[in-house]
């Protein structure tokens, strides 16, 4: 199905219609003709990339459905059930499902067609990474899950990274955000040209190890370290936080027992203080 919508094969009144916007050509079902045309404008007119600006224009073909069905049809059942888009950049194809902000979304997988024609061979980490940081999925509720994932444990390596997002919602969450935060980490490294220099040496040197060595004199498990310590610089404040506030939780139930055992006491005695007291009934009075 996928196929024959890429290559344009007719459609029926029961099937899928076409819009076009310079190069990109939007399939959609009856009902969606106006976010169709929107999300082709705005394929059409995307840009500038981090660390790509000007990229040379290429064709695209969206595909919006709102049926999950369709969608796993679509994609051959091939992603994991919390995905709601893909991008295939053998044949400069995006399917969406249309849920959420399709625009944000949109911009995601469109980085990862911009990405695969200068580095089709990069890791999965950076790859992922990147298309947050082109769509601007960050902001500073993620920041405050990085810590809170990075006082569960030490961040993960590039190729533990990797699997994690291939896994399940509850993990590959996290992990987007981590792959995130390494390619800023790059960016912050590149200096004023951010992700320029590496992306050029991607051109012509296939291998990341490789390329990122060119560009900045450091091995990927140098590479890797150095992401670990900037995380735990720029993230790691709430490690801090916690221990102050473990500590005064602690104080606090420490507190709260010994009053208790103490108004625990000073009942007894009050009791005990009581014991074989008579209080006399009030005098009458006579008028």
């Amino acid at each position: 199905m996928l196929a024959a919508l890429v290559a344009g094969a007719p459609v029926t009144a029961q099937g899928p219609d076409v819009v076009r916007v310079g190069l990109v050509r939007a399939v959609f079902w009856p009902g969606d003709e106006r976010l169709a045309m929107a999300l082709a404008e705005a394929a059409e007119g995307a840009g500038p990339w981090p660390g790509l600006p000007h990229p040379q224009p290429f064709p695209i073909t969206l595909i919006l459905t709102r049926s999950a069905a369709r969608f796993d049809s679509l994609t051959r059942n091939r992603l994991p059930a919390w995905s709601g888009a893909a991008a295939f950049p053998a044949s400069n194809t995006i399917v969406l499902h249309v849920s959420g902000d399709p625009m944000q979304t949109l911009r995601h997988e469109l980085a990862h067609l911009v990405l695969a024609r200068v580095a089709p061979h990069a890791p999965l980490w950076f790859a992922e990474g990147y298309a947050v940081r082109a769509a601007g999925e960050w902001d500073g509720l993620d920041a405050l899950a990085l810590n809170w994932r990075i006082l569960a444990g030490r961040p993960p390596t590039f190729r533990e990274l990797d699997r994690e997002l291939r896994a399940g919602a509850g993990h590959a969450r996290p992990a987007y955000l981590l792959a995130a935060s390494a390619v800023l980490y790059l960016e912050r490294l590149g200096g004023d040209r951010g992700l320029a220099p590496l992306l050029t040496a991607l051109r012509t040197e296939p291998n990341f190890d490789r390329a990122v060595r060119a560009t900045h004199l450091v091995t990927l498990e140098a590479l890797e370290a150095g992401w670990h310590r900037d995380l735990r610089r720029r993230y790691g404040w709430l490690l801090l936080g916690s221990s102050v506030t473990l500590f005064w939780g602690v104080t606090a139930v420490v507190v709260g027992i010994v009053w208790w055992r103490r108004r625990g006491r000073d009942r007894v005695r009050r009791a005990a203080l009581d014991e074989g007291w008579d209080v006399a009934p009030p005098e009458s009075s006579n008028a």
